[in-house]
């Protein structure tokens, strides 16, 4: 009769110059136990590593979130001047629809297959904000170079509209009906008089070019300045004239002399301001913080 023999195994150790032999059902037992015990201790390192993984995800992504948040509210923020400096430069506001979406079409969503408190969603939602954000602030990048250059446009152009008193004095006559002071009767004054002392200088409210240079019964010795754009003023009772016709200006520069040439009572200078050949009130083309 044959006897069925149960599996042995035969395991060699070797300790210096002596080997150890063990053999039959010991060495089976032996290495299912290791065998056993290296799965658990490898299953519960991977899920130890995974756990702590899982965590460490949680916590860069919550840090990830606030910042989004407080990255947002600064572009909210910087939307707004943005808009204020649209306003002021005479351009149209963006729509809010536009902005939300801003360059480049809508950001990706989340996949609604996964749990919103997942790592991957909330890492999708988050790319899916901070990607709409760029797009946001890339348009009001656009939208910043737009506004410098209509800035620009509109700087080139005041320079060339009077602006500034022409002479640093009194005013002692204004734009409209006054008396005459020659004949007592009610005429129409087209300027204004500003009383300075004889030889204060007289300066170009803008840029522009010398038009004319004369003497005239009425206005003495006087100039005219075409700005180029439809403005002129005219300078009277000027005791002397500084530059030629055709001589460039900018504003500020130093074009002649107050006097009291012409018909007059006393040192002044008579400003006058044309648009568009119409004489109208020098006293609208005058900051106010320069005074007179």
């Amino acid at each position: 009769m044959i006897k069925r023999r149960m599996p042995t195994g035969l395991l060699v150790l070797h300790f210096g110059d002596r080997t150890v032999r063990i053999s039959g059902l010991p060495v089976a037992v032996m290495l299912g136990t290791l065998l056993m015990v290296t799965g658990v201790v490898y299953a519960g390192a991977r899920s130890w590593l995974a756990e702590y993984r899982h965590g460490s995800m949680h916590e860069e992504i919550k840090v990830l979130e606030q910042s989004s948040q407080s990255n947002k509210a600064r572009l909210e923020s910087l939307i707004a001047s943005e808009e204020s400096a649209r306003l002021i430069a005479g351009l149209p506001s963006i729509h809010p629809d536009i902005r939300q979406v801003g360059v480049g079409g809508p950001a990706p969503s989340p996949d609604p297959g996964f749990a919103p408190d997942s790592p991957y969603y909330r890492a999708t939602r988050l790319h899916s904000e901070m990607e709409t954000s760029r797009r946001r602030s890339s348009l009001s990048l656009r939208s910043m170079e737009d506004i410098e250059q209509q800035i620009r446009e509109v700087d080139d152009r005041w320079q060339f509209v009077p602006s500034i008193t022409p002479v640093t004095g009194v005013i002692t006559s204004r734009y409209g009906l006054r008396t005459d002071p020659f004949t007592g009767l009610y005429t129409m004054h087209h300027g204004i008089d500003i009383a300075a002392a004889p030889g204060t200088p007289v300066k170009s409210p803008a840029g522009g070019v010398v038009a004319r240079t004369g003497v005239d019964p009425r206005y003495g010795l006087y100039l005219d300045v075409d700005h180029l754009n439809g403005y002129k003023t005219r300078f009277g009772h000027l005791s002397a004239i500084l530059v030629k016709k055709g001589e460039e200006l900018k504003r500020g520069d130093i074009i002649g002399r107050v006097g009291m040439t012409g018909r007059t009572t006393g040192n002044h200078l008579h400003y006058e301001v044309h648009k568009d050949r119409r004489r109208v009130n020098p006293m609208q083309y005058i900051r106010s913080e320069n005074g007179c």
